[in-house]
C-alpha cells in the first residue's frame, strides 16, 4: 500500500494545515496582548489588506488562471457561491425562528470566512504536500494551489457582496433601513463634506478628486440606466452591492482579472515569460503579485488581533453582565450548520456531481475547492455588519465572543478537508 493510501496521511497533513493558520492567529492575539499593536493600527492594516491587497491578490490570481480553456470552470463556481449562500440564507432564517434565537445568529450561521482562512490553509497544505493526492499528471503543488486560490477569491467576491447587501438586513430586520445612504450619490457626498479643505490643499490631488468623481458619476448614469428598466424593488438589490466600498473595487477587480485573462492579448502581455511575449509580466504582473501575496497571512493574522481585543472588552465588561453571555443554542447551531451540515452536504454533492455528470469539468482541484467552500467559521465581517446596522452594545458582545470560540474550534474543518481530498480522489481514481 501506498504511503498516501488511506484516511490517516490526509488528516494528518489536513491537521497540521490547520494547526499552522491558528498558530498564525495565535500571534496576532500575542502581539495585541504585548500591546505590538494597537486598535486604529489593526483597523487600518485591515482597511489595507481589503482594499489594496486583496485587489492585488484576485487580479492576479484570477487573470493567470482564468483563460479561453479554463473559463468554464468558473460557471459551477459562481452557481455554486450563490446557491449555497441563498441556500445558507434561508436555512438560518428557518433556524432562528425555531429555535427563537437572536437576530445576529441569522448572518453568523449564513456567512463564513471564504477569503483569509481558506487562502492560508491552501498554502499550509501546499507545505505539508497533502494535495498531491489530486493532482493530474505531472502538475506541480504551486500550480494546483493557485488554480484553488483563483477559485475561492470568486467565491469571496460573491459571498462578500451578498453579506454587505443582506446582512445589515438580516442584523435588525429592516428597523434602521431609514438610517442607510438612498444612494451613491448621498454617500459621496456625505464623504467629501467630512474631509476638510484648506488653502494648503495641493491642485493635484483637487483635480484627481474631481476627475475620479466625474467619471464615477459618468458610471453610475449608465449604470442606473441600465437598470431603470427593472422594477423599483429590483433596481435597489442591482445597485446596493455598488454602494459598498468593499463590493464596489471586488467586483471591478474581477472583471479587470477577468478581462486579462479571457483576452489573449493581455493574458500573454501580463502572465507568459519574457521570451514569450510576456514584456509586463516580469515587473508590472511581478509588483501587484508581490502586494497581493501580503493579504493573506496578514489578514488571518489580524483575525487573532481582533479576537484579543474583542476578549479584551470580555474581561472588562466582566461576568456580572448576563445579557451579553452566548447562548448554548445559538453556539451549537452555528457550529453545526458552518463544521458538520454544510461539510456533509457539499462534499455528498459535489462527488455526486462529479461522479455522475460531466456540470463541473475534469478538474480534482475544482471539486475539492468546491467542497470546502461552504465550511468554516463566520467572516469577521458580520462584526462590522453589527456596525453598520446598528446593533446594541449586548450584540456587538454576544458576537464577539461567538467569534472568539468559533474561530477557537475552527481546526475540526480539518476533516472536512480531509473528506473533500478522498472524495476528489476517488473520482479521479474512477475516471482515470
Amino acid at each position: 500500500m501506498r504511503p498516501d493510501d488511506g484516511l490517516l496521511p490526509p488528516f494528518l497533513g489536513a491537521l497540521k494545515a490547520c494547526v499552522s493558520v491558528i498558530l498564525t492567529m495565535c500571534y496576532g492575539v500575542a502581539a495585541r496582548r504585548l500591546r505590538l499593536i494597537h486598535d486604529a493600527t489593526i483597523n487600518d492594516m485591515s482597511a489595507l489588506g481589503i482594499k489594496l491587497f486583496l485587489p492585488a491578490l484576485i487580479v492576479v490570481n484570477l487573470g493567470r488562471e482564468l483563460h479561453i480553456g479554463t473559463a468554464m470552470n468558473y460557471l459551477p463556481v459562481l452557481a455554486w457561491s450563490f446557491v449555497y449562500t441563498f441556500a445558507s440564507i434561508g436555512l438560518s432564517h428557518v433556524l432562528a425562528r425555531l429555535f427563537r434565537l437572536p437576530h445576529w445568529v441569522a448572518p453568523a450561521t449564513t456567512f463564513n470566512n471564504t477569503s483569509s482562512l481558506p487562502l492560508l490553509l491552501l498554502q499550509s497544505l501546499d507545505s505539508v504536500g497533502s494535495l498531491r493526492l489530486i493532482l493530474r499528471g505531472d502538475e506541480s503543488t504551486a500550480d494546483g494551489i493557485e488554480r484553488a486560490q483563483s477559485y475561492f477569491l470568486v467565491c469571496a467576491v460573491v459571498s462578500k457582496t451578498i453579506a454587505y447587501v443582506v446582512g445589515p438586513r438580516m442584523l435588525h430586520d429592516g428597523e434602521n433601513a431609514e438610517t442607510r445612504p438612498s444612494s451613491i450619490e448621498d454617500q459621496h457626498v456625505s464623504e467629501c463634506e467630512d474631509e476638510p479643505l484648506t488653502e494648503t490643499t495641493s491642485l493635484l490631488p483637487e483635480r484627481a478628486q474631481t476627475a475620479q468623481h466625474a467619471v464615477g458619476m459618468r458610471i453610475h448614469s449608465w449604470t442606473t440606466w441600465l437598470v431603470s428598466f427593472f422594477p423599483y424593488r429590483v433596481r435597489e438589490e442591482l445597485m446596493a452591492p455598488f454602494g459598498d466600498p468593499f463590493a464596489g473595487v471586488a467586483i471591478c477587480c474581477t472583471l479587470v482579472g477577468a478581462l486579462l485573462g479571457l483576452v489573449p492579448a493581455l493574458h500573454r502581455a501580463f502572465f507568459f515569460r519574457e521570451e514569450d511575449g510576456g514584456y509586463l509580466q516580469g515587473w508590472l504582473t511581478a509588483s501587484v503579485r508581490n502586494i497581493g501575496r501580503l493579504f493573506t497571512t496578514l489578514q488571518i493574522f489580524l483575525v487573532g488581533c481582533k479576537l484579543a481585543v474583542a476578549f479584551e472588552r470580555m474581561v472588562a465588561q466582566g461576568e456580572a453582565d448576563e445579557s451579553s453571555r452566548i447562548p448554548i443554542r445559538a453556539m451549537t447551531i452555528i457550529f453545526l450548520v458552518r463544521l458538520v451540515a454544510w461539510p456533509a452536504v457539499s462534499i455528498s454533492l459535489i462527488y455526486g456531481l462529479a461522479k455522475h455528470t460531466k456540470l463541473l469539468g475534469d478538474d480534482p482541484i475544482l471539486w475539492f475547492s468546491m467542497m470546502l467552500m461552504p465550511a468554516g467559521p463566520p467572516a469577521l465581517v458580520i462584526s462590522g455588519l453589527a456596525e453598520v446596522a446598528q446593533a446594541s452594545e449586548t450584540e456587538k458582545m454576544a458576537i464577539a465572543k461567538t467569534l472568539t470560540v468559533m474561530y477557537a474550534l475552527s481546526p475540526f474543518i480539518c476533516f472536512t478537508i480531509t473528506g473533500a481530498l478522498k472524495a476528489s480522489e476517488a473520482v479521479l481514481k474512477e475516471r482515470s
